[in-house]
């Protein structure tokens, strides 16, 4: 056996060491260096990873921005600063000054946080009528006075008739029979001074009555005109 090397053992016993040989047909196995693209590679991980941060990222900032805008709309909206009121010293000082400006047969009453003055239907019209009747003219003057004086006061004008039809051609109904009556003392006041923008009209025919229209009497108070003051949310 050619080129076998001698070994000892224990036992002092020579062991031929025999050399290794390729089986037949079997592969060679070739060692390759490490190819250059590795670093490469690793390198595109590292900037995948980096994109993925950047999507978390953005999706997370995304989430929020959406619950933040949910949250903003189920909010309550902001309370309203409450129009400010009458001080109860201006209110009895009003009070007083309507009831000196009133003549005979002119109310005065408060309702909630208003001063109502009344004028019942001889004082200021004929009957079926809308022109302001001349006798009326002091006490209108007076009630100008009494607003010019306030200038935070706003003036409502309200007509009412009651349940009988109207005759005549120029009313179709108590309703505008009462829209021209209360329009008439309007126009009356702010010839005397009163800023139009400060007075409001409304008609109301015999829909609002003080009393039942059972009677002539009560059908008389029916018919009227009140002015409503109260102070306005500029004030």
């Amino acid at each position: 056996m050619p080129n076998a090397t001698p070994i000892r053992t224990a036992g002092d016993e020579a062991v031929e060491r025999l050399p290794l040989k390729r089986a037949a047909g079997a592969p060679r196995v070739r060692k390759h260096p490490a190819s250059a693209d590795a670093g490469n590679e690793i390198w595109l991980l590292t900037l995948t990873d980096v994109f993925m941060l950047l999507m978390v990222c953005f999706v997370l900032l995304f989430g929020l921005s959406l619950q933040k805008q949910k949250e903003t709309a189920a909010a309550p909206p902001a309370p309203v600063a409450a129009p400010l009121r009458q001080a109860p010293q201006d209110t009895d000082a009003l009070e007083r000054d309507l009831i000196a400006a009133a003549g005979r047969d002119v109310t005065v009453e408060r309702r909630a946080t208003q001063i109502v003055l009344t004028l019942p239907e001889r004082i200021l019209f004929d009957s079926g009528q809308a022109e302001v009747r001349g006798e009326a003219d002091p006490l209108l003057e007076q009630v100008a006075s009494v607003i010019l004086s306030r200038p935070a006061l706003a003036v409502a004008i309200h007509g009412h008739t009651d349940d009988r039809p109207v005759h005549g051609r120029r009313y179709a109904s108590n309703w505008e029979l009462s829209v021209d009556r209360a329009t008439r003392v309007a126009r009356a006041l702010a010839g005397r001074g009163i800023e139009p923008s400060r007075l409001s009209i409304r008609g109301f025919g015999e829909d609002r009555p003080l009393l039942a229209n059972d009677s002539e009497e009560n059908r008389m108070k029916n018919r009227r005109v009140e002015i409503q003051f109260s102070l306005s949310p500029a004030g």
